[in-house]
């Protein structure tokens, strides 16, 4: 066993672990910069927590993934949303959003709808009075365990991280847009 690997039994910190990852991926991969592999895997690292912890409460409690809450969530804040508009403010393709809502509907949560006033190919996405219950009793609970998760960072660090991933999130010039 490499000697920057972990004994079996023991759980190095994040940070050991994002340390290793740096050292290994230095053996295989010259020239790759270990400031852009560090900050990516940690970056990944965090995503993959917050993700966990969600999936954990709500597929626990509602048997529902992070997807459709997304869904759900967009919808109630909008009100009503096209599919099209949907997909593009998650950053989901539109296939995966069409899967998600089919589930939402058949689960009694959205309803979907041609637009009868322009394009027929479009459909509007709205809420029923079950999804809204479910997408406001499923935020506050959310909403609470992403509190303590980001309690650990001071009121400033979250501002300056919260910058940070919005300018990460900023399409590279010539590149496609995340969010219209």
């Amino acid at each position: 066993m490499p000697s920057s690997v972990a004994p079996r039994g023991r759980n190095p910190a994040a940070s050991d672990f994002v340390d290793i990852v740096v050292d290994l991926t230095a053996r295989r991969a010259e020239g790759a910069d270990p400031d852009t592999t560090a900050l990516v895997v940690a970056l990944l690292r965090a995503v993959g927590r917050h993700r966990g912890l969600f999936e954990q409460r709500a597929h626990d409690q509602h048997g529902r993934h992070l997807r459709a809450f997304s869904v759900l969530y967009m919808v109630w804040l909008y009100d009503q949303l096209k599919a099209r508009d949907l997909a593009r403010l998650l950053g989901m393709s539109r296939q995966t959003t069409s899967a998600a809502l089919g589930s939402l509907e058949t689960a009694g949560l959205v309803c979907r709808e041609r637009d009868e006033g322009g394009d027929r190919r479009l459909i509007a996405v709205r809420l029923t009075e079950d999804g809204r219950r479910t997408v406001e009793q499923e935020f506050r609970a959310q909403h609470h365990l992403d509190a303590r998760w980001v309690s650990v960072l001071s009121p400033a660090e979250r501002r300056s991280l919260r910058n940070l991933l919005e300018r990460l999130a900023t399409p590279l010039p010539g590149g496609p847009a995340l969010v219209g």
